[in-house]
């Protein structure tokens, strides 16, 4: 069994080598692929510094996005590195070995699995696939916290070493490489946030699955890249929902033009949220 670990880095070097450095002595990782996401702070000539045998260091012109950057190194991986896994990592997160073990084996020993993530420690990383209302309670940070808890709060009680969800969070997962490559990866029409249930679709026609490790941590200081980049608001990274929303509904849900309206008066009401907890948040500090 063979793995490689593809990391994409944005502006954000000094974590991404943090990382690196970290698990760069995992038995259970193969190879190591850094995609530089067309990054203007000179991080690319940091990253190739790092370059070795079994770390790879590729450059994007353009930033094309979270599912654009991560397939063009899934690309590479399966073209140069031959993986039967990918462990797809943000620069942000943390995780052991035994964990990345513990999520190959389950690939490993249950074909009907496609990705499979540990839990995670800050707040959630699974929920449910969304059908229409789905969507429109995920725009709404504490309806959409609410289902997490509830995915999570089963997941921990039902003692499975395996526990299906409909969708995880794309921070830190495993994925067969050659079920990633039959279903054509993620969605490159998107540019931020809607890769992980689009992929989860993609999976669900092939008729593969997704679960999580009850019995495994990782840690993640949640969006550390994306929270660099819009200043930690909320609100302002809320368009790119609206933009790989409507790609979701129209390709995979197909709604018609009653529903996209519901949409976008959801999405208002999602962002006027996010502006009021903004607002909350920088008066508390």
């Amino acid at each position: 069994m063979k793995t490689t670990l593809i990391i994409l880095n944005y502006n954000d070097s000094e974590r991404t080598i943090g990382l690196l450095r970290k698990i760069a002595g995992y038995d259970i990782i193969n190879d190591i692929v850094l995609v530089d996401n067309a990054s203007t702070d000179g991080s690319y000539e940091a990253l190739k510094n790092e370059e070795s045998e079994h770390i790879h260091v590729i450059r994007r012109n353009i930033n094309g996005g979270y599912a654009k950057g991560n397939n063009e190194g899934a690309l590479y991986a399966l073209k140069k590195l031959k993986p039967d896994i990918i462990f797809i990592a943000n620069p942000d997160v943390s995780f052991t070995e035994k964990a990345a073990g513990a999520m190959a084996e389950a690939l490993s020993k249950n074909k009907e699995y496609a990705a499979v993530a540990p839990l995670v420690r800050q707040g959630y990383n699974a929920w449910n696939l969304p059908g229409f209302i789905g969507i429109l309670r995920s725009l709404f940070l504490f309806a959409f916290t609410a289902e997490k808890i509830l995915v999570r709060q089963a997941a921990e009680r039902s003692g499975a070493e395996l526990f299906p969800v409909g969708a995880i969070e794309g921070s830190f997962f495993a994925v067969d490489a050659k079920k990633f490559r039959e279903v054509s990866g993620f969605d490159e029409r998107t540019f931020l946030y809607g890769e992980e249930i689009m992929l989860s679709r993609r999976f669900k026609r092939k008729g593969y699955r997704e679960g999580v490790l009850p019995g495994e941590r990782y840690d993640h200081l949640h969006s550390a890249s994306i929270k660099k980049m819009y200043r930690s608001s909320k609100a302002a990274a809320f368009h790119h929902f609206k933009d790989s929303f409507r790609i979701y509904n129209k390709y995979y849900l197909r709604t018609g033009p009653l529903e996209d309206r519901i949409f976008d008066i959801c999405w208002e009401l999602g962002y006027l949220e996010r502006k009021i907890y903004d607002l909350v948040k920088n008066h508390r500090l």
